[in-house]
């Protein structure tokens, strides 16, 4: 089949996406590397949840369920996105792009392990923290380290304090978390801006 637009990544911009193309009837499909919709959020640490409440974390209308002005899990936003794909029926194939060319006639060529796609339009909506960066500050001597994209849960972390570089959302979620078993400092390159979660009532 041939498609005018690939998207590449299967999450909540690549569904978005797929779903305004199905609205137009604008042939695509969805590559995503993982074995099913939402799981990149599942593989996350244990207790992440948003900073978004759900009333404003919906696509396109479809209900997200809970309190509106609620924070939902990591597991309800997988299983929502899942449920999204199914309800609309998007075309989403379990394929991992390893590389991306164009022709001479400025055509993308789309490469996975088993095929390759001729496509005249692109969509990358992978995200943009797939890589983590682990900075060399330290002399080696810290004992245990760990990346927040390894991290799970508080009883992989030894006993003793922790320091934790970067105060964004990750950093101070899991600063909280292991503040309740640690001693725990939280290291930020800036002044941390605290935004209020109600604003004029």
């Amino acid at each position: 089949m041939t498609y005018d637009v690939i998207i590449i990544g299967g999450g909540q911009a690549g569904l978005a996406m797929g779903f305004l193309l199905k609205q137009k009837n604008i042939p695509f499909v969805i590559l995503d590397e993982n074995e099913q919709t939402g799981m990149s959020w599942r593989k996350r640490y244990d207790s992440l949840r948003l900073f978004t409440p759900r009333s404003y974390s919906q696509l396109h209308g479809f209900h997200l369920k809970g309190d509106p002005k609620g924070f939902p899990d990591k597991n309800e936003i997988a299983n929502y996105l899942a449920a999204f794909k199914i309800q609309n029926e998007l075309p989403v194939h379990r394929e991992k792009v390893i590389k991306l060319t164009q022709n001479e006639r400025k055509q993308f060529l789309v490469t996975t392990p088993n095929k390759m796609y001729t496509v005249k339009q692109l969509v990358i909506a992978t995200g943009a923290f797939h890589n983590p960066c682990v900075p060399k500050v330290h002399d080696g001597k810290a004992g245990f380290e760990i990346h927040a994209s390894k991290y799970q849960y508080p009883s992989q972390i030894p006993n003793g304090n922790v320091l934790i570089v970067g105060a964004g959302n990750t950093g101070v979620q899991i600063a909280a978390e292991l503040s309740k078993t640690h001693q725990v400092t939280l290291s930020q390159s800036k002044p941390m801006k605290l935004v209020p979660q109600n604003i004029a009532g």
